[in-house]
């Protein structure tokens, strides 16, 4: 999908802006943007802006847009985002069914994604 790729940093050879489109059973389409043109330190928090609110993540703390930590307890086995997908991937190899986060579930939001762009 063109658009989606900002400027290769020089020393690391990847894009510094990117795209990520995600689209639910539902059809609720999820975007989100990175940015590795930063001049702070790298990996400090992440803003989610959905339609319940606006969410910080801090490494593995979450905190609603008014600072309140958000309890997790009770959520998932970690709150370690990384360890999630994996068990999740793992999880679904023992299944045989296709993984939650698979390039075949998220090629119909970039189609969609596409197909927006394109009217532009």
């Amino acid at each position: 999908m063109m658009g989606l790729e900002g400027p290769h940093h020089p020393n690391l050879g990847i894009a510094m802006d990117m795209s990520i489109g995600l689209k639910t059973p539902s059809g609720a389409i999820c975007t989100l943007s990175l940015s590795f043109n930063n001049d702070g330190p790298l990996g400090t928090f992440f803003r989610y802006i959905c339609d319940n609110g606006t969410y910080i993540a801090r490494y593995d703390d979450l905190y609603d847009g008014k600072e309140n930590k958000i309890d997790l307890s009770g959520v998932a086995v970690s709150n370690n985002g990384i360890e999630l997908i994996d068990r999740e991937f793992f999880s679904a190899i023992k299944d045989g069914r296709e993984p939650n986060s698979s390039l075949a579930q998220c090629l119909p939001a970039m189609r969609t994604l596409d197909r927006i762009e394109k009217q532009f």
